[in-house]
């Protein structure tokens, strides 16, 4: 009972933050997935509230997703991102020191995708990230639910600082966030020590090159 109030006070008031899925290019590595939704709550008088909640890829008879059924939560929107590092330091030159972030984006509102741009926040600056590629959006009729896929290029130096990464939908739902960096916490440590160590970090123009066989490589079900 502790476990459902203290997620159902979650719903109410605001975000719980897990690391990302973060993988070195070419390993399995450590994954941690994260999975990020915003609900409505109705209650008695349609009181409603827009939220965000994480859950990992294990999924336990009291995850998030079972809690909001047994509420009578409804799904809004959901971004699910999985990064990946270069695998040599070589790939991480060719990268412009960049991380490869696959992003599935998911609403209910099917106007609201594809989302209209992807960024991090840094000390109050707004810092875009490049994408790379972007799939046609598809529509579940099973599930009510419209998906789309895209890649991004993310300069790994962020995950060494106090930053976030948002999404803004189509329409009125902007700064939806999906990832969170810390530099007390530092990099996760499953990143390449290359990448880790690199003191002079700053992130430069990619070799489209590179970035294709990477992500032909690390994602081959959307890029033969």
């Amino acid at each position: 009972m502790d476990r459902l109030e203290g997620v159902f006070r979650h719903h109410i008031w605001g975000d719980r933050r897990l690391d990302p899925v973060v993988r070195q290019a070419g390993t399995f590595g450590m994954k941690i997935r994260r999975l990020l939704t915003e609900a409505v709550i109705i209650i008695i008088s349609a009181i409603s509230a827009d939220v965000a909640i994480a859950t990992q890829t294990e999924r336990t008879s009291g995850s998030p997703d079972q809690v909001m059924k047994d509420l009578g939560l409804e799904a809004i929107r959901q971004v699910d991102g999985d990064i990946c590092f270069p695998s040599t330091a070589e790939e991480y030159v060719g990268l412009g020191k960049n991380a490869v972030v696959m992003l599935t984006s998911s609403s209910v509102i099917a106007t609201e995708l594809p989302l209209r741009s992807v960024y991090a926040l840094q000390n109050g600056v707004r810092i875009p990230l490049q994408r790379i590629a972007a799939f046609n959006k598809q529509f579940d009729e099973r599930s009510g639910r419209t998906t789309q896929v895209s890649f991004y290029l993310m300069p790994i130096h962020l995950m060494k600082r106090d930053a976030q990464v948002l999404a803004d939908f189509e329409g009125q739902r902007r700064g939806f966030g999906f990832f969170s960096f810390s530099a007390s916490k530092g990099m996760d440590p499953s990143a390449p020590t290359f990448a880790r160590l690199d003191e002079y970090d700053d992130p430069s123009d990619p070799d489209m090159a590179v970035v294709q066989a990477v992500l032909a490589r690390e994602y081959p079900d959307h890029f033969q």
